[in-house]
């Protein structure tokens, strides 16, 4: 008996509830007695579920109180004969044909995709044991109404609670096809009724579920789903894994990775004469699903219960599903017959963050009435004389600069650019780059970049498309009737200049074209508005002013330039222009930076990579206070360099697609400090983003849903293209602007419980492979974090028509020997799950870059697959070498192994892996572990890892080891029975046992 406040009992009980068995020498059961005060007591009873199900409390229980009423009567407990014994149940089993198995493969083929809510933390390699649970009463009403649907129905409450969790996994997933494992007790012979055992199995029961299903409708294909799994429930499920062979991954459950269940409360009471009892669960902070939903019903209500993996999710996130899972019952028991897709789970304290809390950005102050060109003559009024423009070794002030914009304007004027029309910019980047964009803008035309760099098919398309009145040009030819004005080139004659250009804020300032999913480009109208929202808000978040200067080098045919561009000239710092070739060169840009002062750049991850790599980067720390990454993921050992070597910037994270002006939303970048997953931060000013399910409706925070934008940054559609823009510019149901619209941006996002977004990819390119969602990013990361690595791209390839596999391309870190693939591989394999490890990995001198400065993938994909290294053959020695020689050969297929031949050179991959460890263990009776096939990929070598774990080079080592094993099992046993009977004596010579 231990004593223990009443503060301290469940702290104490979960801590003794955990203590793990050691089953080779000790009973699965033990008691301990708490004393809270001299006759209030509480009794633990931990028992193994080895030994025990559900339903072994009641006679388990029936039998302490019979003991129990003959120690107070002074008797000898009575004798209960059984009928049968465990034992007897257990050789019945092992000797009885299961006839159900073919049920199980076909209704489990092809493998269920694993269905579960979406991890708070990046999933381990291995997942270990920790748990935590939390729990929510249903009201009483909606106990009574669950029971009613179920009556209803012919159903059983079971069925009707697992079909909304089902319709919960459907909304939180995306995933119509769902198989979620439940546990059942077969104790259908009588004489087994009142036999303390575990009779239980586990059922996998898989469903489908759309969006147009009813509520009436899952529930009974539910009813049907558990019947036809009922009538087949005898094959124990070790035989259903044996029969559909799925994909193992090492701390996941072979066939899903939640759990729901239901049981009774009170089934095995414990009634005392003259105590009164009450039961109370205590949970051991252990999990064997990632998560397992339960629902406790006591006759008067029920109690949801979700226990889930610490490593994976919180406590907050857990509590919430149990949340929405009582609102999408309650919506169920109202109106089975509403579709699942429209049954409420949202909580209105949740719909009213992710709506109006989240998206409170109202400034008024940046709506003002503006034009882009405005703002850049407010700033000539403001600041003639001072530096406007660095370009070609040139200095221009603002004055200079608006002149010859004035000048260019008429030209353009002249040929009928106007509010409402286009000219295209065809230059590469220089002074009259810049002077023609804020030409087209005085004329009141809109501009559309035409990049010198594109081929001549893109630039004809996107031509005939805009239907541009003229074009800036330094090439007068292959404009057909377009006239093509050379902006250097002095016009014959003067060009009176007309009136001013009538420009709103409602017109276009430029048409920015990117790649449609037809092949054809689609071009997005931007407005004033728009660009006059985002770059008065930038400088002021950056603080940049008069004495700062940018760095432009971007190609024009991305939107980041007219950023770059204009940010400078609206706020009066320096525009500094990067000649061109330089934007792909880190030493150049390095050299530019520090040259020229340069305060604030925009560059891809992969270009900020580069130059934090070069040994002068020093030089641009002096003056770079800002860089702003955009385009592409970055990781925390990126930020952990750029710390280091650019120690007094600061690091900025945006997001945005083009079709929203430039940004939408950014946060200040901390690396690993202050994130788990790629956060892209919160909504900008006057922007709001909304995180949906299809049809427009919100998803709480934690749940994945595609990211739309709203709010005035929003371009007024695609030029031309009204199929195209009604597709993607949705009506915007939660602004209250009539004819507002959404930007339905294609990538997928979701809010964090803080109100952070975050980024998870493109809705259509999800990586799924051999049956399991692989994020690029996380892998990526992972190698990114090697050090000898400084960064890493992984791609799918399909080298082999119709097997996937992943492959690393890396770049090494300087000072540093580069890695080779084992190492990379390994390394992957002791921080990721098997099927996350890259087959192959390649270090390479440079990575391919686009013109954006982002990775090439395509370039990659393109290059040869790695080739393995054949070694020659070296016939494997007697004993260990030849006995996982063996192995390998049969798994793999192949005619005989080599002692030098590595595992994955020969065709095995992370499925092979586990069957290798399984059959290693099984013949050689010595524990292997999957990351010392990857550590140890040669036959040689994992024989020598073997051997020295057993202490010999031969297989007599292993038999060794085992004979040792067996003998310490057989001391700690003969160890146990004697502290037994030492318990035995003190209890009854009335001494205490602690």
């Amino acid at each position: 008996m231990v004593d223990v406040t009443a503060d301290a009992l469940d702290a104490a009980a979960s801590a003794y509830a955990a203590r793990p068995f050691d089953l080779a020498v000790a009973t699965p059961l033990r008691l301990r007695l708490y004393r809270l005060a001299p006759e209030r007591h509480v009794l633990l009873v931990v028992l193994h579920h080895i030994a025990c199900d559900d339903l072994s409390w009641a006679p388990l229980f029936a039998g302490a109180a019979a003991g129990y009423r003959s120690a107070l009567r002074g008797e000898a407990p009575p004798a209960q004969p059984l009928p049968v014994q465990y034992a007897d149940h257990a050789v019945h089993e092992q000797r009885r044909e299961h006839s159900g198995t073919a049920f199980w493969r076909e209704r489990l083929t092809p493998v269920p995709v694993p269905a579960a809510p979406m991890p708070d933390l990046p999933r381990p390699a291995r997942p270990g044991p920790a748990g935590a649970r939390v729990t929510r009463p249903l009201p009483a009403a909606l106990h009574k109404g669950l029971g009613a649907l179920a009556r209803a129905e012919a159903a059983t409450p079971f069925m009707v609670a697992f079909a909304g969790y089902l319709v919960l996994l459907h909304r939180y997933t995306g995933q119509s096809d769902l198989a979620v494992c439940t546990p059942v007790v077969d104790r259908e012979d009588p004489s087994l009724r009142d036999l303390v055992g575990n009779f239980g199995n586990s059922l996998v029961l898989r469903a489908e579920v759309s969006a147009d299903d009813d509520f009436r409708t899952v529930l009974r294909r539910v009813k049907a789903e558990c019947l036809a799994a009922y009538a087949h429930q005898d094959v124990p499920f070790e035989r259903v894994v044996e029969a559909v062979r799925p994909q193992r991954s090492a701390g996941r459950h072979p066939l899903a990775d939640t759990m729901f269940s239901r049981r009774v409360a009170g089934l095995g009471a414990l009634e005392l004469p003259g105590v009164e009892v009450r039961e109370r669960q205590v949970h051991n902070g252990t999990a064997c699903f990632d998560l397992a939903v339960e629902a406790v019903d006591d006759g008067s209500t029920t109690v949801l219960g979700a226990t889930y993996r610490t490593e994976l999710y919180t406590g907050t996130t857990a509590g919430a599903l149990l949340a929405h899972l009582e609102t999408l019952l309650a919506g169920a028991v109202a109106d089975p017959g509403r579709p699942v897709a429209e049954l409420p789970f949202l909580l209105p304290g949740e719909r009213h963050k992710v709506l109006v809390e989240w998206n409170d950005t109202d400034r008024p102050e940046l709506l003002a009435p503006a034009t882009l060109h405005g703002l850049v003559e407010d700033q000539v009024r403001r600041s003639p004389d001072a530096q406007a423009l660095v370009a070609d070794g040139v200095r221009w002030s603002y004055a200079e600069l608006d002149a010859a914009a004035d000048r260019l304007a008429a030209r353009l004027g002249a040929l009928g650019a106007t509010a409402g029309r286009l000219v295209g910019i065809h230059l590469e980047r220089s002074a009259d780059l810049v002077v023609g964009l804020l030409a087209v803008l005085k004329s009141g035309a809109a501009f559309v970049p035409l990049e010198p760099s594109w081929p001549p098919r893109r630039v004809e398309e996107v031509v005939r498309n805009a239907s541009p009145v003229a074009v800036l040009s330094r090439d007068a030819d292959g404009w057909g009737p377009v006239p093509a004005v050379d902006p250097s080139a002095e016009p014959g004659g003067s060009v009176p200049r007309g009136p001013a250009a009538t420009v709103t804020a409602d017109d276009l300032a430029y048409v920015i074209y990117t790649s449609g999913s037809t092949g054809s480009p689609k071009g997005a109208m931007l407005g004033h508005r728009g660009i006059c929202n985002r770059l008065p808000w930038q400088a002021e978040l950056l603080g940049l002013g008069p004495g700062d200067a940018v760095l432009h080098k971007a190609p024009l045919g991305f939107d980041i330039s007219v950023n770059e561009i204009f940010l400078p000239l609206v706020c009066g710092a320096r525009l500094v222009l990067a000649p061109p070739g330089a934007d792909k060169d880190p030493d150049r840009l390095i050299g530019l930076i520090a040259d020229e002062g340069v305060s604030f750049v925009y560059v891809t991850s992969t270009m900020l990579d580069a130059m934090l790599v070069r040994p002068d980067t020093g030089r641009a720390a002096r003056t770079l206070r800002h860089v702003w990454c955009g385009g592409e993921v970055l990781t925390p050992e990126l930020f952990d360099r750029f710390r280091t070597r650019l120690p007094d910037s600061t690091m900025y994270h945006g997001y945005g697609p083009a079709e929203t002006t430039i940004g939408v939303s950014c946060e200040v970048y901390r690396g690993a400090d202050a994130r788990t997953g790629i956060t892209i931060g919160r909504p900008n000013p006057n922007v709001r983003m909304y995180v949906l399910a299809p049809g427009q409706r919100p998803v709480p925070p934690g749940v994945p849903g595609e990211i739309h934008v709203g709010g005035v940054q929003v371009a007024e559609g695609y030029l031309g293209d009204p199929l195209r823009t009604a597709d993607r510019f949705v009506p915007d149901p939660f602004g209250g602007v009539p004819g507002a619209r959404l930007y339905a941006t294609g990538d997928l996002g979701r809010f964090r419980h803080d109100g952070v977004i975050e980024f998870l990819g493109r809705a259509d390119h999800q990586v799924k492979i051999r049956g399991y969602r692989i994020e690029l990013e996380e892998v990526e990361s992972v190698l990114g974090r090697h050090p000898a690595v400084r960064q890493a791209v992984v791609l799918v390839r399909e080298d082999t028509p119709g097997t996937q596999h992943l492959a690393a391309y890396c770049l090494a870190a300087p000072d540093r020997p580069a890695p080779g693939e084992q190492e990379l591989r390994v390394w992957a394999a002791e921080r990721l799950p098997e099927y996350a490890v890259p087959h192959s990995a390649q270090v390479l001198a440079e990575l391919p870059l686009m013109p954006s400065g982002k990775a090439d993938r395509a370039a990659l994909a393109s290059l040869p697959a790695a080739a393995p290294v054949v070694a020659p053959y070296v016939r494997p020695r007697e004993g260990l070498e030849q006995a996982v020689a063996a192995v390998w050969a049969r798994v793999l297929g192949v005619p005989e192994v080599g002692a030098r031949d590595n595992f994955f050179d020969l065709g095995g991959h992370s499925l092979l892996t586990l069957r290798v460890q399984a059959a290693l263990e099984a013949e050689l009776g010595h524990r292997v572990r999957v990351v010392d096939l990857f550590s140890r990929p040669t036959v040689a070598d994992l024989a020598a890892l073997l051997a020295a774990a057993s202490g010999d080079s031969g297989s007599g080592g292993v038999d060794r080891a085992v004979r040792e094993r067996d003998e310490e099992l057989a001391r700690r046993r003969r160890a146990a029975r004697s502290a037994g009977a030492a318990r035995r004596t003190r209890a009854r010579e009335g001494r205490p046992d602690g």
